[in-house]
Order: C-alpha cells, then structure tokens, then sequence
C-alpha cells in the first residue's frame, strides 16, 4: 500500500515518549465540541480498470455509482476495513484524518487536523473515496453530532527501548461511540494489520486477538 502512502516519514501516532504521546492526544482533542458532518472512507479503488477504465492513473475518484455502493469493498460483518484511513470534516469547516503510519520500526494510528489528500495519501493517487455518513452502521449515528472525546489508547512500544504506539482510538459521541483499530478483512474475519483501518460496527467488541497483540 505504500503507492498510496504521501511519504514515508509520516508520524500521526508513534511516541518516543509520554509528553508526545500527550501531544498526539491534544492534537486529536481539538476534533471535541465540533459536530460532525461527514465521514469519507480512502481505500484502494478494486474497481476502477473494470468500471471506468478511462479514468485510470487519473487520481482520486468519488464513489458514486449505486451499483458498487450495493457491494461495498469495505463492508464486512461487524466492521469495515478501510485500507489508508478516514477523513472527518465538521459543521464548522474542519477537516480530520485518521490514518496509519508506515510500517516498520514503529507502528501505529493517529488524528490530525489535515485532509486525507496530501497527508494520507498523495494527491494524485487512484484511491477510491466513498461519503459513508449514511452508509456506515459505525458513522451513521454520529452524523450531526457533537463529539465529546477522542480517546488515543496509548502502551509501550517496546520495554527496552521505550516509546509508545497508538492501535486503537475511540471516537465518543453525544450518545454513542465509534472504535477504530489497526485491522484488516481475511475470509470476512476481523485480523491483524499494520497498514489497515478497521472500525468496529455498534457492539461489536474488541477482537480475541487485540489483547495478545504487544
């Protein structure tokens, strides 16, 4: 996924110590009090070369046929998997990313008051983006809404060496919350992934393996 990827050095979650973590944590803070608008999913666009082979190497591409909204790449049975991350924007006008950091030595997911678009992935890349506020099972209750905590579950990155990384984050809405995880699809299972986006669907919880994972 790393064509997709704006650059390598992208840092959103990893923390060499607990004064950045808090700073990754005020960072995302500043999504509290707005209310939300909507919610866009950027994945790898599956369809593309088959449906609108005239558009390929052209960059990014709304998803607004109802043909594959009737089949959603990222729907799955009690989650969606999302392959470079999410963008929220706000009443207000704001505009937020939730995206993973390049694997490798240091892992995680981070909030950053940045689009998708040049931050995520690049600007030019054929990504497929698909307006989920009336779709998801996970966003659709929180669409107008005011958030009222984003929740950065920090834990030590390695005991040795130190530093902290960031899996997991909750999104607490006025009266419901939304829970994002590094995660993938396997067989339409919920599985580990360093370079996926998994948002758990309404009471789903945390899979078995999340736990074991240090």
């Amino acid at each position: 996924m790393e064509a997709g990827a704006h650059g390598a050095g992208r840092a959103w979650s990893w923390a060499a110590s607990d004064a950045e973590a808090d700073a990754r944590r005020d960072d995302a803070h500043e999504l509290v009090g707005e209310r939300i608008r909507a919610v866009r999913y950027y994945s790898l666009d599956y369809h593309r070369h088959e449906l609108h082979p005239e558009l390929v190497d052209r960059g990014p591409r709304i998803i607004d046929g109802e043909s594959e909204w009737q089949e959603p790449t990222w729907l799955y049975d009690g989650f969606d998997a999302v392959d470079y991350g999410l963008e929220i924007t706000t009443d207000s006008g704001g505009t937020f990313s939730l995206t993973w950091d390049p694997p490798g030595d240091r892992e995680g997911i981070g909030v950053q008051r940045l689009p998708m678009l040049g931050s995520g992935v690049r600007n030019d890349a054929d990504v497929g983006i698909w307006d989920v506020g009336d779709r998801s099972p996970s966003w659709t209750p929180m669409i107008g809404r005011r958030v009222t905590g984003v929740n950065l579950h920090y834990q030590p990155w390695d005991a040795q060496h130190g530093g902290l990384w960031c899996r997991h984050i909750t999104f607490h809405g006025e009266d419901r919350h939304v829970e994002v995880i590094m995660g993938d699809a396997k067989d339409g299972g919920l599985v580990p992934s360093a370079d996926n986006v998994a948002v758990l669907h309404p009471g789903a919880a945390l899979p078995p393996w999340f736990s074991l994972i240090h």
